[in-house]
């Protein structure tokens, strides 16, 4: 049996303050035990949950159509293309990044709120990105061969004066079901955080905070967590030894996965492949610079669009397909790359608008950190006597494609249904542990 093993994915976005932080301005109400994974789960003691005064009331939904599927593939391969700039392996979660700044701009205002937008849904209302993204997040399948799991949660600082307003905390609440916490910024505080955290990601992040900034005052945290069967399970005997080289041009040892698909991919750039997780619901996806395209070069070529018409360009194809092992973990701070993007009023006061989060004593907020930190795993774990690769046993084209992934590629997993991605990533070495 073979297993793409958890992708945890977490982020953190903290606002803070020139000045001290305080308490928000919501009734404390005493500590409840946790009552889901996306209000209280991972919730330790000395923190106070205020999910009993905070109740999310489902606000309306929207269905995805073609103006956010453009947006959020648009996204998407912006963020891979501002991250993967070197020779390192690189994961990220698009649907993670953008559910935290979604929260985060319900509390935005003016050129700030602006900003956001054009970064994060281009040609969407505020409204209607509330409307559809967590109602999508929400509506992702899961089951026991394929889990999916996504929370999102609020942290208040409780010291001292800070106004944190009741509507921001509520919005998010009743649309993105965030928990809200009110703790001390303190090393008890950022346990709880990191707790909470490692609950939501099956233990695979137990540490996304180092420390919190001095002057913070709100936390907002988003984790996703994903673990998937392959459909098509690979054999002992369709695992070989070879070399891989690397985008520095190195032979690394590599064990690859071999076997056979039936979608294949060809944007002009580049070739790949989708392979099934069980029940179809989740796709991984293998895309393979051609000879002579830099890895920078066609990781352009998916902005703008170019993302979702590769995924809705692949066709129905025997293709004979060489998947190397490989996990590794990611960290990142997002703040150059999205003011790279176009984000660029958020971060320093001013210009940053976030009125309708709070102030501390008539001082506005911005954000000071966009921490973001993946791990991810995929190899078999185990066989079965007789197991093998379900195409393998088909009478193979009489010239069959081939897709050898024994150099750099972009990766991703896309959601059957709509082929947006959940994550995004470029492997230059299997060998980066």
């Amino acid at each position: 049996m073979s297993r793409a093993k958890l992708v945890p994915i977490a982020i953190v976005i903290t606002l803070a303050l020139s000045l001290a932080a305080c308490t928000p301005t919501v009734t404390p109400g005493q500590s409840s035990s946790p009552s889901s994974p996306s209000s209280s789960q991972g919730a330790a003691k000395g923190t106070t949950d205020l999910s009993a005064d905070i109740k999310g009331v489902p606000g309306a939904t929207a269905p995805v159509d073609a103006a956010f599927t453009a947006a959020f593939g648009g996204f998407s391969a912006a963020l891979l293309n501002q991250v993967a700039s070197g020779q390192d392996n690189y994961l990220v979660s698009p649907l993670s990044v953008e559910l935290a700044l979604a929260m985060t701009a319900n509390g935005a205002s003016g050129a700030t709120l602006d900003q956001m937008l054009a970064v994060l849904a281009p040609g969407l209302t505020l409204d209607k990105l509330n409307a559809i993204l967590p109602s999508y997040a929400k509506g992702l399948p899961t089951s026991d061969n394929a889990k999916f799991h996504v929370a999102n949660s609020i942290w208040c600082n409780n010291s001292s004066a800070v106004d944190i307003k009741r509507d921001f905390l509520q919005t998010n609440a009743n649309y993105y079901g965030a928990g809200t916490f009110s703790t001390g910024f303190d090393e008890a505080g950022l346990a709880d955080m990191n707790a909470w955290v490692n609950s939501n990601t099956d233990g695979m992040i137990p540490q996304l905070l180092d420390q919190l900034e001095p002057n913070a005052a709100v936390v907002l945290l988003s984790a996703l967590a994903f673990d998937a069967q392959w459909s098509q399970q690979y054999g002992a005997e369709a695992i070989d030894d070879g070399e891989f080289t690397t985008g520095a041009g190195q032979k690394v040892p590599a064990k690859y996965m071999i076997g056979a698909e039936g979608t294949y991919i060809d944007d002009g750039l580049a070739t790949g492949f989708m392979k099934p997780y069980v029940g179809d619901q989740y796709e991984f996806v293998a895309l393979l610079p051609n000879t002579g395209v830099t890895m920078a070069d066609y990781l352009k070529s998916l902005t703008g669009g170019g993302l979702m018409k590769t995924l809705a360009g692949a066709r129905t194809a025997y293709v004979e397909t060489v998947l190397p092992e490989f996990s590794f973990d990611y960290s990142a701070e997002l703040v150059d790359v999205l003011k790279a993007m176009g984000m660029k009023d958020a971060f320093s006061v001013p210009p940053a608008d976030f009125s309708k989060i709070g102030t501390i004593g008539g001082e506005p907020l911005a954000i000071a950190k966009v921490t973001h930190k993946t791990t991810i795993e995929v190899t078999p774990v185990g066989t079965r006597a007789g197991a093998g690769t379900g195409v393998q046993g088909a009478g193979a084209a009489p010239d069959p494609l081939e897709v050898r992934l024994d150099r750099p590629f972009v990766f991703g997993i896309v959601d059957s249904a709509t082929k947006l991605p959940v994550f995004l990533g470029v492997m230059n070495s299997p060998a980066m542990g």
